[in-house]
């Protein structure tokens, strides 16, 4: 098909979604915000006729003063059957069961047709963790964030990624694209097709899926997995991430991937040694040998800072934290909720840049495809050459 007339098409295509968005209560913008394969996710609003009969929008968008969603457009027609079948109702249930958690972005409803389905979400409109990183490293001209605000971003990471296990759900596609931040500068966990519930205590997983960058080794030795394991490795490789401004192992090849994963993480100056025991803690090859979600929540690293943290977890009776990691000598009393009380927003490039500066907001764009972009940087920058 030429070019004017693939134009065409879209065209027709959209004023088709803006119809059916509007015949269940939303208006369709143009403004695209994000993209996969076989989806599209633009901004909208509700109308007030619509937050009427739904609770679940009423009552958040009451709380951010605005009528903004998300909506996420999944083209049936595109898609394998194995993805409309299996995946896409994966997604929507668990999105449904970790309903209303401050960190994991909320699915308000969906409809569909033969060819659409049609999420509708909460908006997080200053893009995802990826961009992020990138931005405030080139405001920083240094690579990656300070201590200080990644701590601040890993615990609703932790608390968003607690909440999922304790309802059954692992996610097996964490990534900092898969990050947003909200207008305040809160962190969402997002982009659930990978998620599958856990099923009896102690079953094993045998799909092998997600990015192979933040991929954990026994995945990608085609061994079988226990997913809350397999999420342990990605949040440390998206905590290496946020502290470094790039990703620990750069392989395309998983056999070469898995040989950089045995030499283990290398970390630049500066990163403070409680911060590496933690990444390296997540990182190890042995799924047990994994610091759990329990221990990350009481390790010294993620109390440091005097914040009035809560943490989420129950502990196992008789469990004890080895010694090779260090912990508070303080450990906070764990309650059954993983809360942070006091979260405070991210590092914003209009309202942080320091004095004789100036910054454009960060915008909400798709992604780059490839991890890869973790490690692209302006030219000329002092910190390009790094290892």
């Amino acid at each position: 098909m030429k070019g004017s007339g693939r134009r065409k098409l879209e065209q027709r295509t959209f004023m088709d979604q803006v119809r059916e968005c509007m015949s269940n209560g939303y208006l369709l913008s143009s403004k695209k915000i994000g993209s996969g394969a076989f989806s599209k996710v633009y901004l909208a609003y509700a109308t007030h006729e619509r937050m009427k009969h739904n609770p679940k929008l009423s009552s958040d968008l009451r709380g951010k003063h605005h009528t903004m969603v998300a909506i996420k457009i999944v083209s049936l027609t595109e898609a394998p059957v194995e993805f409309s079948q299996k995946f896409l109702p994966r997604e929507i249930s668990s999105l449904n069961a970790t309903y209303k958690h401050v960190n994991v972005v909320q699915l308000y409803e969906t409809f569909r047709n033969s060819q659409r389905s049609y999420l509708v979400l909460e908006l997080a409109a200053r893009g995802d963790l990826l961009e992020h990183i990138n931005t405030v490293s080139n405001h920083r001209c240094c690579p990656g964030l300070e201590e200080e605000e990644a701590r601040r971003l890993f615990w609703q990471l932790v608390s968003a990624v607690a909440h999922c296990h304790k309802v059954g759900i692992v996610h097996r596609d964490l990534k900092c694209e898969n990050i947003l931040l909200d207008d305040q500068g809160f962190l969402k966990l997002t982009d659930f097709g990978f998620a599958n519930c856990t099923g009896p205590k102690n079953s094993l997983l045998s799909t092998f899926c997600g990015s192979v960058a933040y991929t954990a080794p026994e995945i990608l030795m085609s061994k079988k997995y226990k997913g809350e394991q397999a999420d342990l490795w990605s949040l440390g490789i998206i905590l290496h991430a946020m502290v470094s401004g790039k990703l620990p192992f750069k392989e395309r090849q998983p056999h070469r991937m898995l040989h950089l994963m045995r030499r283990g993480p290398i970390f630049q100056r500066g990163l403070s040694p409680e911060c590496r025991d933690l990444i390296r803690g997540l990182l190890q090859l042995r799924p047990c040998a994994r610091l759990d979600l329990q221990q990350v929540a009481a390790h010294r690293w993620m109390l440091s800072g005097g914040h009035a943290l809560f943490c989420v977890l129950h502990e196992t009776p008789g469990q004890q934290t080895s010694s090779q990691h260090p912990v508070s000598e303080d450990k906070p009393k764990l309650e059954p909720d993983l809360l942070y009380p006091k979260q405070q927003r991210a590092w914003h490039p209009q309202q942080d840049a320091p004095k004789g500066t100036t910054s454009e907001p960060a915008l909400w764009k798709p992604a780059p495809d490839e991890e890869e972009a973790l490690l692209e940087r302006c030219s000329g920058a002092p910190w390009q050459a790094a290892h």
